[in-house]
């Protein structure tokens, strides 16, 4: 089985809301304690990585830091990708000049068809990955990262995705596009240096949609990664479950201000019981459905994710 870590091209996948975007970062830090030049890549308009790192200023297209270097660890990188942009550099690098591609693409007509063409955005923007992936991700000399981490869409739109290659090749048979389309399945379907992980929540829904994303990923023949279970919550008091129900029961509601305080912590102790017991059921229905390797982040009571924060989901990645 292999480590986390020995994938060049990490892609993180799972229901919206899911702690996608979180575990993408955790890993990175993680990563980046081992000494590896980590950049993380996500897509459209609305780029989250930097905020998790505590930056107020996005890095767009061009990329840039979002944390420093420290002693032995290198900085981590993102940027966030876009259709049109990835599109104009594609344009400009293909026709050496850049008034073509203001006249050719940027022209009223020209940008109502780019923008109705199915599958074309996710097209540019996997051309984008590829391109990248020949100087970042494939063994070099002096490549400028060890490891690409890809924050990918959630469920639905991430298996789209990663199809449109497969249709680009069948529409293309041969010629330029067909390879193009070729280089684009190999990065994401080769498993000496890719790995699928999917992130999900111990919840119902997100857990369902979780089992049907693993079956759709393989039957696409995307190499399958590790399950990341997001926000678990710690089971603190183990055998004493029975033992504080049955306290819980008993115990009526005091009128002194010490004897509420303690029935509240009462009522919190069980609840957080039954929080515990429910993550592990919905763990071992993960268990039974998904034979990945499951690493288990711990749930973390905050309003936003910060730096330190990652720090602690770092510590949970280190192992794998």
């Amino acid at each position: 089985m292999s480590g986390l870590f020995d994938k060049r091209f990490l892609i993180f996948s799972g229901k919206g809301g899911a702690g996608k975007s979180t575990a993408a970062a955790a890993a990175a830090v993680a990563a980046a304690r081992r000494g590896k030049h980590v950049l993380i890549v996500e897509i459209g308009d609305d780029e989250r990585i930097p905020s998790i790192f505590g930056n107020a200023r996005k890095n767009g297209y061009a990329g840039g830091p979002v944390s420093s270097a420290r002693a032995g660890v290198p900085p981590i990188w993102s940027m966030c990708l876009t259709a049109r942009e990835a599109l104009r550099e594609f344009a400009v690098r293909s026709v050496k000049f850049e008034l073509f591609y203001e006249a050719i693409f940027e022209n009223r007509v020209m940008r109502l068809f780019t923008t109705a063409a199915p599958g074309l955005d996710e097209l540019t923007i996997m051309g984008k990955l590829e391109f990248m992936s020949r100087d970042a991700v494939e063994p070099a000399k002096h490549a400028r990262f060890d490891l690409m981490i890809f924050d990918a869409p959630a469920t639905g739109h991430g298996l789209a995705f990663f199809k449109v290659p497969l249709t680009a090749m069948s529409l293309a048979r041969m010629g330029p596009l067909h390879s193009k389309a070729e280089r684009m399945w190999h990065l994401v379907s080769d498993p000496a240096r890719t790995a699928f992980n999917i992130v999900t929540l111990p919840e119902e829904m997100s857990v369902n949609e979780s089992i049907d994303l693993y079956t759709a990923s393989q039957a696409l023949g995307l190499p399958a990664g590790k399950l990341i279970v997001d926000a678990v919550h710690p089971d603190v008091f183990g055998s004493d479950e029975a033992m504080l129900r049955d306290a819980q029961a008993r115990v009526s509601m005091p009128a002194d201000l010490d004897g509420r305080i303690a029935r509240a912590a009462l009522d919190a102790a069980v609840s957080s019981v039954a929080r515990s017991q429910a993550d592990r059921e919905m763990l071992a229905k993960l268990a039974t459905a998904i034979p990945l390797e499951r690493i288990v982040l711990p749930f973390i009571s905050a309003p936003r994710i910060g730096p330190a924060d990652l720090e602690t989901l770092a510590d949970s990645l280190d192992g794998f």
